[in-house]
C-alpha cells in the first residue's frame, strides 16, 4: 500500500507545483506565453535528472545504500520549504537582466524548487523498480498509469479548486505541508522494504518466471532491438513538442494563465493513462484515423486559428493534441520493454521530453520566424508512425505506406500555404517574447503597413505620403486615448506647460504622432524586437514633435525600479497598452500595479487603459480597480469607421474634474453597461474565468 501512496502523493505534488510556481514568477518576466514554455523546459530537464538519478540508484547492488542516499536527499530538500517564498529583490534583479529571460527563469526555478522537484521526479521510476523487486508476479507499469492519474487530479484541481479560493502564499504553504507528509511516507516505505530484506537482485530463473507471468496479463510484449530506444526517444520527443506548441497556439491571444497551461497537460497525461492502463484501450487503426482527420484541421488552424472564438480554439487545439498524444503514447506502450529495462525506458522517455522542450524553446526559436514546430510535428509523427509499423511487421504494408504518403501531402500543403501567408511580409522575427512581423497590405485600394504580434495588429500606418502622419486603427481620432492626449495637451497649453506622458507598450509607436513641441513621451517596451520594428519600419517615432524616450524592459518592473531609487515620473498621463497577442499581461492590471502607477502620476493625472479584446471582457476588471483606487471610470467605445476597421475600447481612471466636465469628454464617453459585477485582481489572486467573454 505504501508504494501506491508514495507514488500518488509524489506525482500529485510534482504536477501541482508546476502551475503554482509558474504563476508566482510570471509577472516578473512580462507575463507572456514564453514564460510557461521556459517553465516546461525546466520541468522536463529536472524530470530527466530525476529519472537518470533513479536509473543510477537502481544499479547500486545494496538496497541499504540506495535507501541512505535517497534519505539524505529528502532531508536536504526539506530545508528548502516552504517553496514559493521567492525574495522579491532577487526575482526583480533577474528579470531586469536584458536578453537573458530564459536563462534567468531556469536559474530562478532551480534555486527555488530544484531539489524538491528533483526528488519528486525520481519517485515514479525508483518506486516502480522497488515494487518490481518486492512483487515478482505483478507488472509495475500500472503504477505508471496511477502516477499519471494523480498528476491529472493535481492539474485539474488547480484552476478550479486551488487558484479561485487560495492566495499564492496559501498555495505554497499547503504544498509544502503535503511535501512533508510525502517525506514521511517515503521514509516508512524505505523502512518497510529494508525490513522485508528485498535486495535488488534477480536470478535469471526468477526474471524469466516473472516476465512470463506479466506477459500473460498483456496482449503483447514488445520485441526489443537496438533500434527500439530510438523509437522511444522519437515518440516521447514528439509528444512534448505537440504539448508545448499547442499551448503556445492557444495562448497567443489569451493570457497564459494556469487554466490554459493545465488543459493541454491534462490531455497529455490522460493519453498516458489510457495507453498504459491496458493495451485494449489503444486501438492503433482508430487513433491513427482520428489523428489523420485532426492533422488536416491543424494545418489550417496554424494559419486561421485566430479567426475562431476562444472556446472553439480550445476545443479544436485540444482535439489535435489529444489525438497526437494518443498516437505517440500508444506506440510507446506497445514498445515498452521487460521490467529489467524499466528505469532505462523511463530515462529515455524523460530525455525525449527534455529534447522536445529544448527543440521548441531554443532551436525552433532561433531557426523559425513562426511557430512552425506545430505543423512540422504533424509531418514528423506521420513519418515516425510509418517507421514503427514497418519495424513491427518487417515489411511495407498499407498502414505504413498511408502514413508516409500523408506526411508528404501535409508537408507540401504546409509549404504552399505558408508561402501565401508570408508573401506580404516586409519583416519577420521570433524571440523569447513571441513572433513579430511587419506586413504591407492593401485595404480599399489604399496601401498600409501593419505591425503584427502573433496574429494581432499592434499598429497601422498609411503608406501614402499625404496620410502617413495620421494615427490609425485603435489610436485614431476620437478614440479614448486620442481624446485624453488632446484634451490634456490643451489644458497644459493654457498654463504654458508641456505634457509629460508615459506609455507601457510601444507597438508601432503610433501614439507618438500626437506629440507637440516641448512634450515628453516615455515608452516602456518589453520586447526589443518591437523597438527595432517601430524605428525601422514605421515613421511615427521619427517624425514626432515630442521628445521621445524608450525604456526597454517590463513597464511595471521599470517603474518599480525608478520608485525604489526614490524618483517619481510625475506623468500627466499613463497609457497601458502592453498587449501580448490580443491580451494584456495580468500583472499590469492588479491593485498593486495601480498603486504603483498612481505614485508616478500627478494629482490630476489620468490612467488610460486599452481594453479592446476579442476574448476577454476587461471592463468589469477596470470598474473594480477604479473602485479600489477611489477614482472615477470613464468608458469610451468607438465604432469602426470602415468595414475593415476595428471597434475600439478605452477607459480612463482619474479624478481630474476639469477633464471629466470637459465638453469633448462628455460628448464621446460611453454609458457603462450594468450587466457585470466589478472584478478585482491582485498580485496574489487573479482568475481568468472571471473576465472571459
Amino acid at each position: 500500500m505504501l508504494f501506491f501512496i508514495a507514488i500518488f502523493i509524489g506525482a500529485f505534488l510534482l504536477f501541482q507545483v508546476q502551475p503554482l510556481i509558474a504563476k508566482v514568477i510570471l509577472p516578473y518576466f512580462g507575463g507572456g506565453a514564453a514564460v510557461w514554455t521556459a517553465c516546461l523546459l525546466f520541468f522536463q530537464a529536472f524530470l530527466l535528472l530525476g529519472y537518470l538519478y533513479a536509473h543510477l540508484l537502481s544499479k547500486i547492488g545494496d538496497f541499504k545504500k540506495q535507501a541512505l542516499v535517497h534519505s539524505v536527499l529528502i532531508l536536504l530538500s526539506l530545508c528548502l520549504l516552504p517553496i514559493g517564498s521567492l525574495p522579491v529583490e532577487t526575482v526583480a534583479k533577474l528579470a531586469e537582466t536584458e536578453n537573458l529571460p530564459l536563462t534567468n527563469i531556469l536559474l530562478l526555478l532551480a534555486t527555488s524548487i530544484g531539489l524538491p522537484y528533483f526528488i519528486l521526479s525520481s519517485t515514479g521510476p525508483i518506486a516502480q523498480h522497488w515494487f518490481s523487486l518486492a512483487n515478482h508476479k505483478q507488472s509495475p507499469y500500472k503504477l505508471y498509469s496511477l502516477s499519471n492519474v494523480a498528476s491529472l487530479i493535481a492539474l485539474l484541481s488547480f484552476p478550479f479548486l486551488i487558484e479561485p479560493f487560495f492566495t499564492s502564499a496559501q498555495q505554497s504553504l499547503y504544498w509544502s505541508v503535503i511535501y512533508f507528509v510525502y517525506a514521511i511516507v517515503m521514509a516508512a516505505l524505505l523502512v518497510q522494504i529494508a525490513r522485508n530484506n528485498n535486495q535488488p537482485k534477480l536470478s535469471g530463473e526468477s526474471r524469466v518466471e516473472r516476465e512470463d507471468d506479466i506477459s500473460k496479463q498483456h496482449d503483447f510484449v514488445s520485441i526489443y532491438t537496438r533500434w527500439t530506444p530510438l523509437l522511444w526517444l522519437g515518440f516521447s520527443t514528439l509528444g512534448v513538442i505537440f504539448l508545448v506548441s499547442t499551448t503556445n497556439a492557444m495562448t497567443q491571444n489569451v493570457p497564459p494563465v494556469p487554466f490554459l497551461w493545465v488543459l493541454p497537460l491534462c490531455l497529455y497525461l490522460l493519453s498516458f493513462i489510457i495507453s498504459f492502463h491496458s493495451p485494449k484501450w489503444y486501438v492503433r487503426w482508430y487513433w491513427f484515423a482520428l489523428f489523420m482527420l485532426t492533422a488536416f484541421i491543424a494545418i489550417f488552424m496554424f494559419f486561421i486559428g485566430s479567426q475562431f472564438d476562444i472556446t472553439s480554439q480550445v476545443v479544436i487545439y485540444s482535439s489535435i493534441l489529444f489525438s497526437a498524444c494518443m498516437l505517440c503514447h500508444g506506440e510507446l506502450a506497445r514498445l515498452k520493454p521487460a521490467v529489467d529495462k524499466l528505469t532505462f525506458y523511463y530515462l529515455t522517455l524523460a530525455f525525449g521530453g527534455f529534447l522536445g522542450s529544448v527543440l521548441v524553446a531554443f532551436v525552433a526559436q532561433n531557426i523559425f520566424t513562426q511557430f512552425l514546430e506545430f505543423p512540422l510535428a504533424i509531418v514528423g509523427l506521420f513519418i515516425l508512425f510509418s517507421v514503427a509499423v514497418y519495424r513491427e511487421n518487417n515489411r511495407v504494408d498499407k498502414l505504413s505506406l498511408t502514413s508516409l504518403a500523408l506526411a508528404i501531402f501535409c508537408g507540401l500543403t504546409l509549404w504552399q500555404l505558408n508561402n501565401l501567408y508570408v508573401k506580404t511580409d516586409v519583416h519577420s522575427e521570433r524571440n523569447f517574447y513571441g513572433i513579430l512581423s511587419v506586413k504591407d497590405v492593401e485595404i480599399d485600394g489604399k496601401k498600409e503597413r501593419r505591425l503584427i504580434d502573433g496574429t494581432t495588429s499592434h499598429g497601422t500606418q498609411s503608406l501614402m505620403p499625404e496620410t502617413a502622419h495620421i494615427p490609425m486603427s485603435y489610436y485614431r481620432e476620437n478614440t479614448g486615448v486620442a481624446i485624453a492626449i488632446e484634451q490634456l495637451s490643451a489644458m497644459k497649453k493654457q498654463s504654458q506647460q508641456s505634457l509629460h506622458a508615459g506609455f507601457i507598450g510601444l507597438g508601432a509607436g503610433t501614439l507618438a504622432a500626437y506629440g507637440n513641441e516641448g512634450d515628453s513621451y516615455r515608452f516602456y517596451e518589453l520586447n526589443p524586437a518591437v523597438v527595432e520594428a517601430a524605428n525601422q519600419y514605421f515613421s511615427y517615432l521619427k517624425h514626432s514633435k515630442a521628445d521621445i524616450d524608450i525604456v526597454v524592459g517590463d513597464g511595471r518592473v521599470s517603474l518599480t525600479k525608478t520608485l525604489n531609487a526614490n524618483n517619481r515620473e510625475n506623468f500627466d498621463l499613463l497609457v497601458i497598452d502592453a498587449f501580448s497577442g490580443d491580451s494584456i499581461p495580468q500583472h499590469l492590471l492588479t491593485v498593486e500595479s495601480m498603486k504603483l502607477y498612481w505614485q508616478h502620476l500627478t494629482a490630476n493625472g489620468v490612467i488610460a487603459v486599452h481594453i479592446s479584446n476579442t476574448h476577454l471582457n476587461l471592463l468589469p476588471l477596470m470598474q473594480g480597480l477604479a473602485q479600489q483606487s477611489d477614482k472615477e471610470l470613464v468608458y469610451f467605445k468607438t465604432k469602426a469607421q470602415t468595414e475593415n476597421g476595428h471597434d475600439t475600447q478605452w477607459v480612463w481612471l482619474t479624478n481630474n474634474q476639469v477633464l471629466l466636465e470637459n465638453s469633448v469628454t462628455k460628448a464621446y464617453r460611453t454609458t457603462i453597461p450594468n450587466n457585470d459585477k466589478p472584478v478585482v485582481w491582485s498580485d496574489d489572486f487573479s482568475h481568468l474565468l472571471s473576465v472571459l467573454k
